[in-house]
C-alpha cells in the first residue's frame, strides 16, 4: 500500500482512501486556485511592512550621530 500526498493540503494518505484524513477533501481533487496563494502573500506583506519599516527607522536612528547643540553665549543686559 503506497502513500500519496493530498493535492489540497499535502498530507500523505493511503492510496485507496476516499477522503483526506487531515482536510477532509478528496486526495485526488484539484489544488486550490493560485489566487489564494497570492492573497496570502499580499496579506503577509501588508502586515510585515510597518513592522519592518519601524525596525529600519530604529536602526537608522541608532546609527545617526548626535548633532551637537549650539551653545549661545550668555548676554547680560546692562543699563
Amino acid at each position: 500500500m503506497a502513500l500519496i500526498p493530498c493535492k489540497v493540503c499535502g498530507t500523505l494518505n493511503a492510496e485507496g482512501v476516499d477522503t483526506c484524513l487531515s482536510c477532509g477533501h478528496d486526495p485526488q481533487g484539484s489544488k486550490r486556485p493560485a489566487i489564494f496563494r497570492y492573497v496570502a502573500i499580499a496579506l503577509v506583506v501588508c502586515f510585515a511592512l510597518p513592522f519592518l519599516s519601524g525596525i529600519v527607522n530604529w536602526v537608522l536612528f541608532q546609527l545617526k550621530p548626535e548633532s551637537p547643540t549650539p551653545t549661545q553665549p550668555k548676554v547680560s543686559v546692562v543699563e
